[in-house]
């Protein structure tokens, strides 16, 4: 029971529209059959320190109660989404060639995805102040976090598989530059919006 409380509260922060999901659907756009476990690593990654942290540490109390440093967080974290997003956005316009873009160094897209997940306000915030409400007698502190954080990371590595895959599956995305440039678009646009309210949430 605990189990399944757990993935309906990640449930969520998994399948809503962020920053790993959009990256990976720039990445595998590209023909990159290996981008969302690539994107899934570096999120993985970020999860794991996050939940660390906040497992070990004062730091999630800190940003509970501390808004200038939720105030910092966002900032960097928005900025960070925003620049991907306009990176993307760049690259829609130009993917006018026939010629499918090359896929990514595994090492730019796990960086991607670790910076937009550490700097991301909303996984702090879940970290920080949805995961101590879930403790029970049995469950609490660190083994709570922990746990909490490998039913995240699982879910999240078949979430992103299936939006590759479905990526990968849509007819002539490998071959119609409108169809790449249009997906490609989509992305960016995610990503911009998700930082603009990002930045605009920390910032006001």
């Amino acid at each position: 029971m605990t189990l399944v409380l757990l993935a309906l509260t990640v449930l969520p922060f998994v399948v809503s529209p962020g920053a790993s999901f959009a990256i990976t659907i720039d990445a595998a756009s590209s023909g990159d059959r290996r981008a969302p476990v690539k994107v899934w690593a570096g999120t993985a990654l970020g999860i794991t320190v996050i939940a660390s942290i906040a497992a070990l540490s004062g730091v999630a109390r800190f940003l509970a109660e501390n808004a200038t440093a939720r105030s910092v967080f966002g900032v960097a974290g928005g900025t960070v989404l925003v620049i991907l997003g306009v990176g993307s956005l760049v690259k829609a316009r130009r993917s006018t060639h026939l010629t499918t873009p090359g896929p990514r160094p595994a090492r730019q897209l796990v960086l991607w995805a670790f910076l937009a997940l550490i700097t991301n306000v909303k996984a702090l915030s879940l970290y920080a102040l949805v995961v101590p409400g879930l403790g029970t007698d049995d469950l609490a502190g660190p083994a709570l976090f922990f746990l909490f954080a490998g039913v995240h990371v699982v879910m999240l590595l078949l979430w992103l598989t299936l939006v590759g895959e479905g990526v990968r599956r849509i007819p002539s995305i490998g071959t119609s530059p409108r169809v790449r440039a249009g997906l490609l678009s989509v992305a960016a646009v995610t990503l911009i919006v998700i930082g603009t309210l990002t930045l605009a949430e920390a910032l006001r």
